[in-house]
This record gives C-alpha cells, sequence and structure tokens, in this order.
C-alpha cells in the first residue's frame, strides 16, 4: 500500500499547493537553480525536514511533496557529483539531509528507488571519517525497510560496510556495526553477511579492548547476523571465541544494554546447537539470564533474556535441570504473575515455552 502510495503521488501533479508544499517549493528551487550560492544552497538543505509537530497525516502529505519535486535526486546529486568544489562543500549538508529523511518510510522507499545504496557505497570506504560515518547511518535507515533486502545486501554495498569495522575510530566501528546489523535484519543481508566472514569480522569487536559501547553495539549486529539460525555460524561463533565473549557480557558487572544486546546474541547463537548450549551452561550464561530476570530487568533485557533462556534450554534436558534446581521455576512464575500482562508477545512466548519444559 505505501509503495503504491508513493508511485500514485509521483505521477500526480495537484492543481494548487498545499501550505506545505508552498513552503518547501522556493527551497527546492534555491537548491536547484544554477546561481545559487553555497551558503544559500546550504540554509536551503538545511530547510528540508519533516516536522515533528506534524501529525502521520501530514508527514505523508509532506513526504510525497518532497518526493514530487526531485529534492531526493538532487540530494544523491551532490553526492555523485562530490570531485566538483561546489558539490564537495555541499557534501556534509546533503548527508545531514539524508540521514533526517531517510527514516521517513515514504522518503526511505523513495530514495531505494534512486538507487541511493550504490551511491553511499563508495563513502563507506572514505578516508574522511565524517563521510563515512553519514553514509553509514543513512544506509543503516535505508536498509530497516522493507523493500530494501535487494539493494542493501548486495555484495559491493556488504563489503563496502564490513570494511568500516576496520576503522581506527572507535566511533565509526559503531556506526559501522549498527549499519551491517540493519542490513543484517532480512534473511537476504544475514547470508550475504555470513558469506564475507561477518560473523568473524563482528566477533573480534566483543573483545575487551573496546569500549562497552562498541561490544554492545557488536553483540546486538551479531544477534541480526545469527537470526537465521545456520548451524555453520553458530559453530563459527563458539569455535572462534566470541561466544564466550557473549557469555562474559551477560554479567550485571556491565549495563543493562550491554546485556541486553549480548542475550539477544545468544539467543541466535545457541538455539538448537547443542555444543553451544551446553557451552552456555559451563560460563555461567544460565546463571546470569536468570540473575537478570530475578532481578526485575528493564523491558529489553527482561525480553532478550527470556528469549536467550529459551533457547540455552530447549531440546537441552542437562540445562532444563539445571534451571529447575537452581529456582528457575520460582523465578519465571514470579515474572509470569507480576508482569505477564505486560510482556510483549516475543517474551511471552519464550515465557511459556520455559514454563512448559522446565514443569
Amino acid at each position: 500500500m505505501v509503495l503504491l502510495l508513493r508511485r500514485v503521488a509521483a505521477s500526480v501533479r495537484r492543481p494548487v499547493a498545499s501550505a506545505a508544499t508552498s513552503r518547501s517549493l522556493p527551497t527546492v528551487q534555491t537548491l536547484k537553480a544554477q546561481e545559487t550560492s553555497t551558503t544559500d544552497r546550504v540554509a536551503a538543505i538545511n530547510a528540508l525536514e519533516l516536522s515533528s509537530a506534524l501529525d502521520k497525516t501530514q508527514r505523508d502529505r509532506h513526504a510525497l511533496e518532497i518526493v514530487d519535486c526531485d529534492a531526493l535526486q538532487t540530494l544523491l546529486g551532490f553526492l555523485e557529483d562530490s570531485d566538483t568544489i561546489s558539490s564537495s562543500d555541499l557534501l556534509v549538508p546533503a548527508f545531514l539531509a539524508l540521514i533526517r529523511l531517510s527514516t521517513e518510510p515514504l522518503l526511505a522507499q523513495e530514495l531505494l528507488r534512486l538507487k541511493a545504496p550504490v551511491i553511499l557505497t563508495p563513502f563507506l570506504k572514505q578516508t574522511d571519517p565524517r563521510l563515512q560515518a553519514a553514509a553509514c547511518l543513512t544506509l543503516g535507515n535505508l536498509a530497516l525497510d522493507s523493500t530494501a533486502a535487494k539493494a542493501v545486501a548486495a555484495p559491493s554495498v556488504v563489503s563496502a560496510a564490513l570494511s568500516v569495522l576496520m576503522s581506527p575510530h572507535e566511533a565509526i566501528k559503531r556506526a559501522g556495526c549498527t549499519c551491517v546489523g540493519n542490513i543484517a535484519s532480512s534473511a537476504q543481508g544475514h547470508r550475504e553477511i555470513m558469506e564475507q566472514d561477518g560473523v568473524l569480522m563482528m566477533g573480534a569487536l566483543l573483545d575487551d579492548e573496546f569500549s562497552d559501547s562498541l561490544r554492545s553495539a557488536a553483540a546486538f549486529a551479531m544477534g541480526n547476523i545469527l537470526s537465521g539460525r545456520d548451524i555453520n555460524a553458530q559453530d563459527l561463533l563458539r569455535e572462534s571465541g566470541a561466544l564466550p565473549a557473549l557469555v562474559l557480557l551477560l554479567s550485571p558487572a556491565f549495563t543493562e544494554d550491554v546485556n541486553g544486546s549480548a542475550a539477544w546474541a545468544v539467543h541466535h547463537g545457541v538455539h538448537l546447537n547443542k555444543t553451544n548450549q551446553t557451552l552456555v551452561a559451563e560460563a555461567g550464561g544460565l546463571a546470569m539470564l536468570l540473575q537478570h530476570l530475578a532481578g526485575g530487568a528493564l523491558d529489553n533485557l527482561q525480553t532478550n533474556a527470556l528469549l536467550a533462556l529459551d533457547s540455552s534450554v530447549i531440546a537441552h534436558e542437562e540445562n532444563a535441570a539445571w534451571c529447575r534446581a537452581n529456582g528457575g521455576v520460582e523465578v519465571l512464575k514470579r515474572v509470569q504473575e507480576s508482569e505477564g500482562d505486560e510482556l510483549n508477545a516475543s517474551a511471552k512466548r519464550a515465557l511459556t515455552s520455559l514454563l512448559q519444559q522446565l514443569n
């Protein structure tokens, strides 16, 4: 339905301009006019945004008007012409506008139609960290659109995104993790990332030489990469030492954000893999997951801890027996009684599954 709406909007011109259109057209005319100074062009780029004060209907209408007036194509044109002096001065403002606009589904779909991932890919290998980060953020936003999988999972795009993980700058590595993690949210994406050694590359960022925020971003991305439950990828996770590193990040010594990301990766990394499930138990992972659930963790950690615990005990009688012997049933029943109605659908399914296995 959204795609149909966008195509219709691109082919229909309204005879009477709305208030949003009358404000945006001068901006776009300034953006395109050859005689416009760089200062005025930057101001016009900065004016391209969707106000948070607009309701959904107004935002959709304004987004369609931005599509109609070819503002997105103009912004991408600045990126394609970045070798010229005039366009090089516009790169950062153009990227900032694309980051803002690419969070809107209608505009993200138009950017995908305009082959934005192909245009963004060279910037992922830029030596300027500002442009690298901006390209990561924009591509990461686009990757979340349901229509993006084929474009963002192209081998050349994935290769460039993975190369960002080798940056000497931690902030850029973190942006790269987010971008790769978003690409991995589709089946095509996580398959291509695995084929290009993404499990090993992401696993290397779980090392304690890196900041907690980077390790958290890497763990969450790892969870998305492993979401296809590929047995070979799960085995590689264990054999490379990344699985023990993830279990370590479940420790309450880390923040709940780090714990939640690690639990997400453990959930996908051990599901129905008996060797990995055993390792989690031997490394103390079951105890830490139960500790989080007993301690009233925040929603994200609680959900991911339930998912990780369920994946760790399913079809693994030894782990299930350990949970029974160590108060697991009591902890889960307290969660059900105190917060059962407030859990999201994934957490409810995991909780139900756990109680069935442990009772």
